[in-house]
């Protein structure tokens, strides 16, 4: 990638900071992609890209993994730029067990948000992630004294300070 213009697959950039700018693909792969946090919009850091070969390393919202070179081709990024390294975003889905925190923003759209909204989760709140479910979703948290169960995909748009 040249000046930060360009629009790249995710298989053929630099390491480095990105956006996600779209993603080709069936619904049930997007779905899947969204899953792991990559979406329009997101950024992420690629880790490791190894040209022509091997997985394409990646880190999105903290977590890490690796996507094969067939599904990275299919993500269409471009340069973040610099001031990323800067910018540190937590969403609610970053937090683990005991961790407490205040909302910062809600996300999202339409009936999504004004149920979360309606549920008390509003800017300025403060929260504390009791548990996660077994198999780490959904999330149980306490806000304003009620316990309240999340999906993760859920808790994704929910965007936090720093955890304490």
């Amino acid at each position: 990638m040249d000046n930060g213009r360009s629009v790249c697959r995710a298989n053929e950039v630099e390491n480095g900071n990105y956006k996600v700018v779209s993603i080709d693909g069936s619904r049930g792969f997007i779905k899947k992609l969204a899953g792991l946090g990559i979406y329009p919009g997101v950024d992420l850091e690629v880790l490791a890209s190894s040209k022509g070969r091997g997985p394409v390393r990646l880190s999105v919202m903290g977590g890490q993994f690796g996507l094969g070179r067939g599904m990275a081709s299919k993500i269409y990024v471009k340069s973040a730029g610099q001031d990323m390294n800067k910018k540190i975003r937590f969403t609610l889905r970053d937090y683990k067990e005991g961790q407490k925190g205040v909302i910062v923003e809600v996300k999202g759209e339409g009936k999504f948000k004004k149920r979360i909204l309606e549920m008390g989760l509003l800017r300025g709140s403060e929260l504390f992630v009791e548990k996660y479910a077994p198999l780490r979703d959904p999330i149980e948290i306490i806000i304003k004294g009620y316990h309240l169960s999340l999906r993760k995909r859920e808790a994704e748009f929910i965007i936090m300070s720093k955890p304490e």
